[in-house]
């Protein structure tokens, strides 16, 4: 993002369009994410979520500033986390699993449902023709929104995927181990320093390359997911045009 903003070849408008389409989609993917976990969370028996005010799409609500930060600035990050009390679920193992994979698999279908809307936007301006004032900043505006919208999305969905503590892949193995797991207390116990270490990691490592790339664990694990992802769209896209 801040590449794209120090990005000279620019004008100043088109980087005004870009930050505007980036943070929208910023902050709707978060939302969403968030929104669902509380939501199945509901669906399960567990009204935390509702009487804390989090079952809300308000942004406002679930926005984290210092994983909003990390977004812009490492490419990775997080909303501030639903509450959620297992212990209230009508059947703790399948609820821990539906509302730890609710997120994710919003941030799926909102990448899928984005990507469809950039085939549409291009097969209305392939029709239309050339567009020019008013018309190519709507345009601008709108492409630029869907395009991070199928990135942020899959970034988002993939990043929680990985099984570190407090992320939801952790919480997906925590489903169909026992509570006191090895894995699973060393991930409560150690989960978050490790995510922050690694966080630390793939910073320096998207800055400076060289031997750091290959330490770069969320990087790889992040990359491989999206990249095949946003392959196979690609590939859907060129049968299409």
């Amino acid at each position: 993002m801040l590449n794209i903003l120090f990005d000279y070849s620019l004008t100043v408008q088109d980087k005004f369009i870009i930050a505007v389409a980036f943070l929208f989609a910023m902050v709707i993917a978060f939302a969403m994410h968030e929104y669902a976990h509380g939501l199945v969370a509901y669906w399960n028996g567990d009204l935390t979520a509702k009487n804390c005010g989090r079952l809300t799409i308000n942004p406002l609500k679930h926005l984290d500033i210092m994983g909003t930060l990390l977004l812009i600035f490492v490419g990775f990050g997080w909303a501030k986390p639903v509450p959620v009390n297992p212990n209230n679920f009508n059947n703790q193992k399948r609820g821990i699993f539906t509302v730890s994979i609710a997120g994710v698999t919003t941030n799926l279908i909102l990448a899928i449902v984005n990507f469809i809307f950039i085939i549409i936007t291009v097969v209305i301006v392939n029709a239309v023709g050339s567009i020019v004032g008013i018309g190519l900043i709507v345009y601008k505006l709108f492409f630029n929104f869907f395009l991070y919208g199928v990135a942020i999305n899959l970034t988002l969905m993939a990043f929680n995927l990985i099984p570190i503590y407090p992320l939801d892949g952790f919480h997906v193995v925590e489903a169909f181990t026992k509570y006191d797991n090895k894995y699973c207390v060393f991930m409560r116990h150690y989960g978050s320093m490790i995510l922050f270490a690694l966080l630390i990691i793939s910073n320096f490592a998207s800055r400076f390359g060289g031997i750091l790339q290959y330490f770069d664990i969320i990087g790889l694990f992040v990359n491989t997911i999206t990249n095949g992802i946003e392959s196979l769209m690609m590939l859907i896209m060129g049968a299409i045009f």
